[in-house]
């Protein structure tokens, strides 16, 4: 007798997470900033924010942002359309590892995570991640500096615990930290996620030759000298 075909998830059990800094001049994206300028940093990622609440806020599957500080009024960016929730942690690591323990206990089936910093992220990339979640335990969108931007779980699990972030082993420490525990991992073709002014110029060029509409990330970069 053959097995039974994996069953897809219903969208509705299903959530997306995008992880977002308040946007305020002088305290989003250090690094580029000092390429950049605090200011047109500041609005480059507030364009970030709309252009991924265009993207994925019409999709059936649901999306829930968190973001920090706590105390921000980040809702208001959205005049309260969409789920806004704050993330509880003293640490990055604290943090996703307690996203991922709200939305299970709320009963989603799988969970994938990205940061505010990948507008460009192809609505085909997040669809696999969460139809990779059939088969494996964690899936992965790599980065090219070692990291990852896109993280998804179908289950919860203390996978980030001990994990140095901000290094060109963040990936690597993962995976290695998922296969002590037994975890199967799947990883997506790797992409870059927007942190230094080398970043600007890929996502410039990703813009050049794709119809990804990101109309806000385009007017501020078009005012950004090439």
């Amino acid at each position: 007798m053959n097995e039974p075909a994996d069953l897809q998830t219903p969208v509705s059990q299903e959530v997306l997470v995008i992880m977002a800094r308040y946007p305020e001049e002088g305290e989003v994206k250090t690094r580029l900033a000092r390429d950049l300028g605090p200011r047109v940093t500041y609005r480059l990622y507030r364009a970030f924010i709309d252009d991924l609440a265009e993207k994925f806020g019409v999709l059936r599957r649901p999306l829930v942002w968190y973001y920090i500080p706590a105390s921000s009024p980040f809702p208001q960016l959205f005049s309260h359309r969409f789920t806004c929730r704050p993330q509880s942690g003293s640490s990055l690591q604290e943090r996703m590892l307690r996203i991922c323990e709200d939305l299970f206990r709320e009963g989603y089936k799988k969970v994938v995570v990205i940061g505010a910093d990948v507008p460009h992220i192809p609505l085909e990339a997040v669809d696999a991640a969460f139809a990779s979640l059939n088969a494996v335990d964690i899936v992965f969108r790599p980065s090219f500096d070692g990291g990852y931007h896109l993280v998804g779980l179908k289950a919860v699990r203390d996978l980030f615990r001990g994990i140095t972030m901000s290094t060109d082993r963040v990936l690597r420490d993962t995976i290695e930290r998922a296969s002590s525990m037994g975890l199967s991992v799947h990883c997506l073709a790797p992409s870059f996620d927007v942190d230094t002014i080398e970043d600007v110029k890929s996502l410039r060029q990703y813009l050049a030759e794709t119809d990804d509409p990101l109309h806000h990330t385009r007017e501020i970069l078009a005012e950004i000298p090439a």
